[in-house]
């Protein structure tokens, strides 16, 4: 019963720590410059930014990669105008055809 119990707690702990990387959401930390921005007819607009600073998540890292791949078109708030500073965490759900900034 002893060798039952102590399975049961590896299996357990094992599936915690295989959810706990699971990596629906890629991140990375920016700062960049707003290079064109047009509104989308919702509540965000799209901008082309031009990146500076780029630091991948340790935990769910966004490669660099993946936002060249959308022409560094990220979706962010409308407060912004071409040529200002942007900083924040750039969330790209895997799969998604949408790089946000937050």
């Amino acid at each position: 019963m002893k060798v039952f119990a102590v399975i049961l707690t590896l299996l357990a702990a094992t599936s915690a720590f295989a959810s706990a990387n699971d990596c629906s959401i890629e991140q990375a930390q920016i700062i960049g410059r707003i290079v064109t921005i047009q509104p989308t007819g919702g509540d965000l607009c799209i901008a082309q930014v031009a990146i500076t600073q780029y630091t991948p998540s340790s935990e769910c890292p966004l490669l660099r990669g993946v936002v060249s791949h959308f022409g560094s078109q990220i979706y962010l708030e409308c407060n912004h105008q071409a040529g200002s500073q942007v900083d924040g965490i750039l969330n790209w759900p895997v799969g998604s055809d949408k790089i946000s900034l937050y």
